[in-house]
């Protein structure tokens, strides 16, 4: 999806934060990646007028912690909207969103090119991740006559995977005569939401015998299933494309939150195992976990931050976290300044209207199990004093996120 730049109310908070860059307030904060949560945040960023706040582009989360790692801010390129800025490479990039968590190998290729005994300028701090809002994964659908499908987890299985005589019509689907086939519509491009979608399919179907892989590009998901994808098989670009490719009969997909699909909505959206993707459901499944995963000892790891998917005994089974990537420190003092009013802003309440308006989950805030993830989150990366907090002096001396590529 094209980015959007649009204008929102900043809270008094985030405009006492901006005030405080000074001058340099003009510099833009660039970022980009996941589409999961594009709408949102082209609804909260503070993206002002002749976008001298904030620029978010969906791409994919792929391509946005590529950006990220590499600082490449041609990842984020938009060439199909005129007056809307292509990026050049000598522009540095300042956070990304992922559905993708962090792998370990990533972890450790960016702390040994940027953290671990490193200076200079390749010394751009230590990479923070957090989780931005908590998502579910929507199984969209289209079949004329079906107003209220309900899938069980092996039904789910059947039509991602390729077992003899299970998913591949909607007759064996709904268990009728009807034989038209089943056409899944999927992203072609690196998704954190395959991924999410990955996670549970692994986590359900392949203890009942499937193969499937924990991947971002659902090619590699379903490679060990059904090798090469099937020609009626549906490939869209971005969460956007996933949510206009229903206007064609006998399509299934999996997507995230929508404005245009509500999750309560069993005629557009099917339930799993009973259960639609409903606030409720994801806010029970991410309540007992507490931040960072592992205890205080793992804070300075980025994964331990976003708890790795465990599917829940009861509810509705397929949901992740959609993440923001961010650095401790950044030499662009008005560039900290706007990125740590954002996240202030989203730890916070100011945007919990605009998330359930999105669709999106809040993050656990004290209820039921008393874990608070924002208040967790706060304590350390908003505190300016805690040594992993942004913007901390006596780390961010002399280092950090660059002004340029």
């Amino acid at each position: 999806m094209n980015a959007k730049f649009k204008s929102a109310a900043l809270s008094a908070v985030t405009m006492a934060c901006l005030l405080a860059a000074g001058a340099a307030s003009a510099q833009i904060v660039r970022g980009g990646g996941a589409t999961l949560p594009e709408s949102l945040y082209d609804a909260i960023l503070p993206s002002g007028i002749g976008q001298t706040n904030f620029s978010y582009t969906g791409t994919g989360s792929g391509a946005g912690k590529s950006g990220f790692f590499n600082n490449n801010a041609t990842a984020f390129k938009n060439e199909s909207v005129a007056g809307t800025p292509n990026w050049t490479a000598t522009e540095s990039v300042h956070f990304a969103g992922s559905d993708s968590a962090v792998s370990v190998a990533e972890r450790d290729a960016y702390n040994t090119a940027h953290v671990t005994g490193v200076t200079g300028a390749a010394a751009w701090s230590r990479m923070i991740q957090i989780p931005a809002v908590a998502t579910s994964v929507m199984v969209p659908y289209k079949r004329a006559g079906v107003t209220a499908l309900d899938l069980t987890d092996a039904k789910v299985c059947a039509i991602f995977g390729n077992r003899t005589g299970a998913g591949r019509t909607w007759g064996q689907v709904l268990g009728t005569t009807d034989a038209t086939q089943v056409a899944v519509v999927y992203r072609g491009e690196s998704s954190g939401t395959t991924e999410l979608l990955a996670n549970y399919l692994v986590a359900a179907c392949n203890p009942l015998g499937y193969n499937f892989a924990v991947s971002s590009t659902f090619t590699t998901v379903v490679a060990g299933e059904v090798g090469t994808v099937p020609a009626h098989w549906v490939s869209v670009t971005g969460n956007p494309g996933m949510a206009a490719s229903f206007g064609v009969d006998g399509r299934i997909g999996y997507m995230s939150p929508d404005p245009a699909f509500n999750p309560s909505n069993n005629t557009q959206v099917s339930k799993v195992n009973g259960n639609l993707p409903v606030e409720a459901s994801i806010r029970a499944a991410l309540a007992p976990i507490s931040l960072p995963v592992g205890g205080a000892s793992q804070a300075s790891d980025p994964r331990a931050w976003v708890p790795a998917y465990a599917k829940p005994a009861t509810g509705y089974p397929i949901f992740g976290t959609t993440n923001l990537l961010v650095n401790q420190c950044y030499k662009d003092a008005s560039v900290q300044a706007k990125v740590k009013a954002f996240l202030t802003g989203l730890l916070g309440t100011t945007y919990d209207a605009q998330i359930a308006a999105h669709n999106f989950v809040t993050l656990p805030n004290g209820a039921p199990s008393g874990n608070n993830w924002k208040t967790q989150i706060s304590n350390v990366f908003l505190n300016a004093n805690h040594p992993l907090g942004i913007g901390n002096v006596n780390v961010c001396n002399g280092i950090g996120r660059p002004l340029t590529n």
